[in-house]
């Protein structure tokens, strides 16, 4: 092989290298395209799913509020008729023991004044004796006092 041969063969093979590290670059550019435009509709379709998920994240947020909305009307409406059955079961427990006491009350009115009578007539019934015993008391005293009267009065006579 001639010097001139070895050349050409070196010349072919560096142009066959430059050649391949260019079809090589081309290669990259493509893939990179390829990776590229892949990238970008990936980046396209998260963004619809972001888009998407903040959406829903409104919804199903306003949907919460809602239901909140909806358990807080629900608990006051339960508290107001708790309430009202609660104070009205007062009242009646009030009603009631008003009724029981003013029951009571007279029942202890009629009882005191049945013991009063009682107490009255006894009362009366010891006046009368005691006042049967002063008449007797009183007619025996006067009886003394014409008696002492009497004699006295024959005493200075005689």
């Amino acid at each position: 092989m001639t010097e001139a041969s070895k050349i050409e063969k070196a010349n072919a093979l560096a142009k066959e290298v430059f050649l391949a590290n260019l079809g090589l670059a081309g290669k990259v550019f493509e893939q990179s395209q390829e990776v590229f435009k892949q990238t970008e509709a990936k980046i396209k379709e998260t963004e619809t799913k972001a888009k998407d998920a903040y959406s829903k994240r409104n919804e199903f947020f306003d949907s919460l509020v809602a239901r909140g909305e909806k358990v807080q009307n629900d608990a006051v409406s339960k508290f107001e008729s708790s309430k009202t059955q609660v104070t009205s079961k007062i009242e009646s427990s009030k009603s009631q023991a008003i009724a029981k006491f003013n029951d009571t009350k007279a029942q202890a009115i009629a009882k005191f004044e049945e013991l009063k009578s009682e107490s009255n007539t006894a009362v009366e019934a010891q006046l009368k004796t005691l006042r049967d015993g002063f008449e007797k008391v009183k007619s025996k005293v006067s009886r003394s006092a014409a008696e002492a009267t009497d004699v006295v009065a024959e005493a200075t006579a005689s």
